[in-house]
């Protein structure tokens, strides 16, 4: 773990509680001046406040800060907002859009001669060069943002400089040239000083790659103890990885050990995906090296996740992208909308003012033929029939701009239908990435990971039955969740037909236990089947077996090994109720009642079974377009039963011998 280049201004150092405090403080004022002044620059801090945690907050900030300066003709607040755009980008990784508006900045600044600005811009230019690799461009840049820092006695923007520098020679291995410039930084900032953290922890890395480790920990203790000084969680993750791989350069993986844990730990609440992913693989080593092949896979399958994670944070930021643009397009539309009918209604306006003009002139004009009646009275006439022809032409015109109007309006009409559908469709679509993220994902990194340590050899062969036999039960229910994921999702997209046939109650029941029995073996579980013969529904077949396989495999997640589970029917008038009873862990009143209500969460079953959800909104859904009925019952530690009702195919007398139907089980 580096932290090896900086952008510049991005040297403060501040709590989530104090970054928070901080954007409402602006907001408020922001509020409360209508002085446009102080409303463009404090749109660029809000722009900057949100780098690190919302790119297209931190975009539409600074878009709205660009507007105001070109209004106001501000030159300096301009090139900030152009600053701050690029410098956004530059985080989320897209590097050709953060070059152009560093260079927009750059134009502007070296126009008006903002010397510190100037500085900041070749700064931001060389760290893009140095990330893509071109170190000659990056290492003149820095030294042009120097000099000029030199001049303007801005003695933090020269260690920052000196700091980057250093940097670079690091990455290119000439680790003697590295750690002179940024001792050479180091000096010139104060010991109290937080930005002097960096620093510490950069030659601690750098004296771990020339082997001297000792020396490493003796910089990295100082970065951790003053980290946690200061408060900064940042840099104290960054001391203590620089801690662990000190001692791994020492050959000493048990002294490394506790502080890569801690290290896991801080990240993870920090949520940073990138360096989790790192800290992760530097513990999958360790264990390795100690032995621990549990812990091997364990921090090996946490890689594996985080790796997912980190290019969902890069499809998330396209999609941020994207939804900006379209934000951008929508708006656009929408001005072109209000331009249109403010045109419309200025050509009202000013036709409006010409037929007044116009029929004051005739009204003049008739005063003066009134004076002279006795000279023209047929000329009169003519004028009278002119003015007449004016007046319907105005009508007329007044007709076609109403037209024009009511037009715009169908079109706004059917631009909002167009966003309510696409607001939909993007539901459905966080609803399956949210799925295929969370539940789907998590079986099929495990068995990743377990391979990789196979095909490693790091696991012994005895050890590899419980492994193989937890991941078996844990791919099955993949399946079932996929193939719950599937209808779930061709519902939300298109409907479902419904094809209710005669069905054979008992074969169906009897093909879906067979077709669980093995999930059922790996706990012990005993079936009991009471379904008469004469039992058949009239439903579709497909959706009353999806039914049974659902509940039948959720009475197995919540069973406790050895536990027991009861199938029966029975007939009462027209109808045929189901049941399906186990002797489970049972759910609370609670729970029981938010089943049907569209808000039960997944819950986890007891082997640490996953789900997502979907199973009971599928049964609850498949049972309402066959006419039928579904409840449950529960007990908590005794156990759960649920029953559906659905129509016979044919009607019969009740079956008074029929065994009473017990009731519900969670759903996932």
């Amino acid at each position: 773990m580096k932290q090896i280049l900086l952008l510049s201004l991005l040297l403060a150092f501040s709590t989530v509680h104090a970054h928070t405090d901080k954007i409402a403080e602006l907001k408020a004022k922001l509020e409360a001046t209508q002085v446009a002044e102080e409303r463009v620059y404090i749109l660029c801090e809000l722009s900057k406040q949100y780098w690190n945690s919302s790119f297209s907050t931190s975009l539409k900030y600074g878009n709205k800060a660009i507007i105001l300066a070109r209004e106001l003709n501000n030159q300096k607040a301009l090139a900030l907002a152009y600053n701050n755009i690029g410098v956004a980008y530059d985080i989320y990784g897209n590097y050709s859009e953060a070059s152009s508006y560093y260079y927009k900045s750059l134009r502007i600044r070296e126009s008006i001669g903002d010397s510190a600005g100037l500085s900041a811009s070749y700064n931001n230019i060389a760290t893009v060069f140095a990330t893509q690799g071109d170190f000659e461009k990056s290492i003149d840049l820095y030294n042009r943002s120097m000099e000029i820092s030199k001049a303007i006695n801005d003695t933090k923007a020269v260690a920052l400089a000196l700091s980057n520098l250093g940097g670079i020679y690091q990455e290119k291995k000439e680790l003697d040239k590295a750690l002179d410039y940024i001792l050479r930084g180091l000096q010139l900032l104060k010991p109290d000083d937080a930005s002097t953290l960096i620093s510490l922890n950069n030659i601690g890395f750098i004296y771990s790659e020339k082997g001297e480790w000792g020396k490493a920990l003796s910089y990295h203790h100082k970065a951790l103890n003053f980290s946690r000084k200061v408060g900064s969680a940042v840099d104290e993750a960054y001391s203590l990885s620089g801690l662990a791989e000190a001692y791994m350069a020492g050959n000493q993986p048990e002294m490394a050990l506790p502080y890569a844990l801690q290290n896991v730990e801080l990240l993870q609440k920090l949520n940073s995906k990138d360096e989790v992913k790192n800290a992760s693989e530097l513990l999958n080593k360790l264990y390795i090296k100690l032995g621990d092949y549990q812990n091997a896979h364990k921090y090996l399958t946490l890689q594996n996740q985080y790796a997912d994670s980190v290019q969902a944070a890069s499809v998330k930021t396209q999609l941020a992208e994207l939804e900006f643009k379209y934000e951008n397009e929508k708006a656009a539309q929408e001005n072109l909308l209000l331009k249109a009918q403010t045109n419309l209604q200025q050509q009202m306006i000013e036709r409006r003012n010409t037929a007044q003009m116009f029929t004051g002139a005739l009204l003049l004009l008739v005063g003066v033929l009134a004076v002279v009646f006795f000279l023209g009275r047929r000329r009169m006439h003519r004028l009278n029939d002119l003015l007449v022809q004016k007046n319907r032409d105005v009508l007329e015109h007044s007709t076609a701009l109403t037209l024009q109007k009511e037009q715009l309006a169908g079109q706004a009409a059917l631009l909002r239908e167009q966003k309510e559908e696409l607001e939909k469709l993007n539901s459905v679509k966080d609803k399956l990435f949210s799925v295929i993220a969370h539940d789907l994902k998590s079986p099929l990194t495990s068995l990743q990971g377990l391979l990789q340590l196979i095909a490693k050899g790091a696991v012994p062969q005895e050890k590899l039955k419980p492994f193989m036999a937890s991941l078996e039960a844990s791919q099955q229910n993949s399946l079932w969740l996929l193939e719950n994921l599937l209808l779930w999702s061709r519902i939300q997209m298109r409907g479902l037909s419904i094809k209710p046939e005669t069905t054979d109650l008992s074969g169906l029941v009897q093909q879906n236990i067979h077709l669980l029995e093995p999930q059922a073996e790996f706990k012990e579980l005993q079936f009991t089947c009471d379904i008469a013969d004469t039992h058949s529904l009239f439903a579709d077949r497909e959706m009353v077996s999806l039914m049974l396989r659902n509940l039948i495999a959720n009475a197995i997640k919540f069973s406790k090994r050895s536990g027991r589970i009861h199938i029966a029917s029975s007939l009462k008038g027209n109808c045929v109720t189901i049941s399906v009873r186990d002797t489970g862990i049972g759910m609370t009143p609670e729970k029981l009642s938010s089943l049907f209500s569209g808000n039960s969460s997944s819950s986890r079953g007891t082997a640490d079974e996953r789900g997502s959800g979907l199973g009971l909104q599928l049964c609850q859904y498949f049972i309402e377009r066959n006419s039928g009925s579904i409840w449950a019952e529960s007990e908590v530690g005794k156990g759960s039963t649920f029953y559906f009702r659905l129509p016979a195919a044919s009607v019969t007398q009740p079956d008074e011998h029929a065994p009473a139907v017990a009731e519900a089980v969670e759903m996932a």
